[in-house]
């Protein structure tokens, strides 16, 4: 058996919150499973309309940081998971020191 070879940039936290995700505008509401500093793992309704290389807004709401907007581009779609490249860094400092 051969090892997967990691491909993200930064370890990915945990995590469990609530997103609006903005395409065109239309608003999708989903959860953020977990988070690096440039991208976010989320789950959002089946109908949604996220293909491959699609730039959104995402609005997270989180208890632990607060909210934020980011902006995302998808770069991988399984179903009703969606893993998203994020512009600039997602605030996770604080929950990386846990």
């Amino acid at each position: 058996m051969t090892a997967i070879q990691e491909r993200r940039r930064h370890p990915r936290i945990s995590v469990s919150w609530p997103v609006r995700v903005w395409i065109d505008d239309e608003a999708v509401l989903g959860r953020a499973e977990d988070a690096s500093r440039h991208g976010l793992w989320i789950t959002v309704p089946t109908t949604t309309t996220l293909k491959l290389g699609k730039a959104c807004w995402i609005d997270v709401m989180s208890e632990e940081l607060g909210s934020f907007t980011v902006a995302g581009q998808v770069r991988y779609v399984a179903g009703r998971r969606v893993g998203l490249e994020i512009a600039r860094p997602v605030p996770i400092t604080p929950l990386e020191k846990e």
